[in-house]
């Protein structure tokens, strides 16, 4: 697609965080738990559709995990490190899932207690890309987390610029018209808003997904998205905004995570993106109809990086509570006691979720830019994932870690004969 003088879409779904990391809303007289085995959790809305089945399989091995549906990405950081919470009582989201539909989840409320801070936040990007939004000098160096904390790299996403099924116009977008729109339009240099167009307005600097679209486009840290009259709160609504829009079809768009996107297929459409430096449009899939996150996995689409999962650490870098800890070697697929092994494995979460965890990545990237490296995981995923994903794999299956059962040049990992990197 030419980038046009112009773009004919004016109206925006943008996301809207909120500026706290909660709301002081409650649920109707219940109580969340407080047993050692419960671990509270906060972050970005991109990833609840991870979480809710997560959670609700979680509770196959006696963990109860709690989500604040309300938080967001850097302000929950920012919340957990600096103890902001204080007189607060936010409400959280435990999950079980329908023993007759596997994958469908329900939710219940519970009322967290006064000023609880979650034991585990998810950010889209690292703490150093929303420092900026904190700071009385944004150009100042990003300073890192306070001592007592850390954060440890989980699953990647990626953000999609989606539109309404009956959008016509065209299949791919660059990342200078994306910039256009979400820059340019707020600062009226494009197009002037009239009253009958509806905007969501992406505007708080609290959010890591906010953070983590803006690293994609290549713009620097806390850059000014589109200001607008409307607004919405969740990765969720970006997508419900985009299947109605206020206005036509070809006067609205804008962007979630491959989460959500995965759960809305059906009722949107998602747009190739033209990265920075790059001569050709990718989907986050092989293709538009596919689920394998294969150019995400092998770098060709940009708009991705990998989730953050800030902790408070004890003097020898180790997460606490210990279910926090055991929450993120799940998360990152670490070994763990045969006591605390999962009886599921967690890539089919991740595979019927829209994220890829590291062991089926191919790429890295560094300080949340759109620029990737080589990458070789320890024990491989690429085949097992592609299984996981699509139903179907070319490779061929092993047992344990016998190198013997596979050809030469290949290790068994995760099920499949794993090419060496």
């Amino acid at each position: 697609m030419n980038r046009p003088k112009s773009s004919r879409i004016v109206g925006f779904c943008v996301l809207a965080a909120l500026a706290g990391s909660s709301r002081l809303a409650r649920a109707q007289g219940v109580d969340c738990p407080t047993t050692a085995d419960t671990v509270y959790m906060a972050g970005t809305t991109a990833v609840i559709p991870v979480i809710r089945l997560m959670g609700a399989r979680l509770k196959k091995v006696g963990v109860t995990l709690l989500w604040n549906e309300n938080s967001e990405g850097c302000g929950s950081v920012y919340t957990l490190t600096r103890a902001t919470s204080a007189g607060q009582r936010s409400v959280f989201t435990q999950y079980t899932e329908d023993p007759n539909q596997p994958g469908k989840v329900y939710p219940t409320n519970c009322n967290g207690a006064l000023g609880k801070m979650p034991d585990l936040v998810i950010n889209d990007v690292a703490w150093t890309s929303c420092a900026a939004a904190y700071s009385a000098n944004p150009s100042a160096p990003p300073p890192p987390l306070p001592t007592g904390f850390a954060e440890f790299p989980g699953p990647v996403q990626g953000l999609v610029p989606i539109v309404a099924m009956g959008f016509i116009q065209y299949n791919d977008i660059t990342v200078e018209e994306l910039a256009d729109l979400y820059i340019c339009l707020s600062k009226g240099n494009i197009l002037t808003f009239t009253s009958d167009q509806f905007i969501y307005d992406y505007n708080s600097v609290t959010s890591g997904m906010r953070e983590l679209f803006a690293r994609g486009l290549g713009l620097p840290n806390a850059s000014p998205l589109v200001t607008g009259a409307g607004s919405t709160i969740s990765a969720e609504s970006m997508v419900t905004g985009c299947v109605s829009p206020a206005t036509s079809p070809d006067q609205t768009i804008g962007y979630t995570s491959t989460e959500y996107y995965d759960q809305y297929r059906d009722r949107v459409r998602a747009l190739k993106v033209r990265g920075v430096n790059q001569k050709l449009a990718y989907w986050p899939d092989s293709d538009m109809a596919a689920t394998d996150k294969l150019n995400i996995r092998e770098g060709r689409y940009t708009l991705q990086g990998p989730l953050r999962l800030v902790a408070a650490v004890d003097s020898k870098g180790v997460p606490t509570p210990e279910v926090a800890k055991h929450v993120i070697d799940w998360f990152q697929g670490n070994p763990v006691d045969p006591a605390l092994q999962l009886p599921f494995d967690i890539n089919e979460i991740y595979a019927q979720r829209g994220v890829v965890p590291q062991c089926a990545m191919k790429v890295k990237t560094e300080a949340d830019k759109p620029v990737f490296s080589h990458y070789s995981p320890l024990q491989p995923c690429h085949c097992s994932f592609q299984f996981l994903a699509t139903g179907k794999t070319s490779c061929a299956a092993c047992t344990g870690t016998d190198a013997s059962a596979c050809p030469d040049k290949q290790v068994c990992s995760h099920g499949y004969c794993e090419p060496v990197q």
